[in-house]
């Protein structure tokens, strides 16, 4: 009977045990993945030409050549605990100077999910795409207009000219029935302005964005 009581109190005794080594495996777990998380990585943003005006996720940061420090976790697809750190939105970048195209993009991807193995413990996050982006920004053009076009007419300058020069630009020209006549009256020739009927508008001119992110 004796030894029936010890044997039941050694594995009593093991099943405590092995419940503190795996809180304490666990404990463990969490502490490495948080120090694993400080450890810092240079965010890099570049611009041709320099001193170009940085907004970070609506933020003011500074103007390019710009590096900011983040922790790895910002890159790191993989939590492993609900410690571990995370970004909990999407970020924009956006990059302006005066002369010159404000451009934009997201420089995030997500959102990815993390859940606890009792499922009480979740959140949604986003990682960082690239350590480093460069832009080179586009002057800020005018729009070109009818009376552009009916100005260069007047001017002498030939029609071939006049037609590459509605491809080559953002435009922002009015085409309305009364606004063909008008054109035709003033001497715009039919070819002209069936260009300029299939100009492209000037929020939909060029690519979204001049920004491009670095090599991984």
């Amino acid at each position: 009977m004796r030894f029936l009581v010890s044997l039941s109190s050694v594995e009593t005794i093991a099943r405590h045990a092995c419940a503190v080594w795996t809180v304490a495996l666990v404990l463990l777990s969490a502490h490495c993945a948080i120090a694993s998380d400080d450890e810092e990585k240079t965010f890099s943003i570049t611009s041709e030409p320099p001193g170009a005006h940085v907004v970070l996720n609506g933020r003011d940061r500074g103007t390019t050549p710009l590096d900011i420090k983040v922790g790895h976790w910002a890159f790191d697809t993989r939590k492993s605990t609900a410690f571990s750190k995370h970004l909990s939105e999407p970020w924009t970048l956006e990059i302006s100077k005066d002369g010159y195209r404000t451009e934009s993009i997201e420089i995030t991807r997500g959102p990815f999910s993390w859940q606890s193995m009792n499922g009480r413990r979740s959140y949604q996050y986003w990682v960082l795409n690239s350590p480093s982006y460069h832009v080179r920004l586009r002057p800020a053009t005018r729009a070109l207009t009818n009376d552009d076009v009916v100005s260069l007419l007047r001017s002498g300058i030939g029609e071939d000219l006049i037609a590459e020069k509605i491809r080559t630009s953002s435009c922002e020209f009015r085409t309305d029935p009364e606004d063909l006549k008008t054109l035709h009256d003033d001497g715009i020739s039919d070819a002209i302005i069936a260009a300029m009927m299939r100009a492209v508008p000037a929020e939909q001119g060029g690519p979204p964005t001049a920004i491009q992110p670095g090599k991984k």
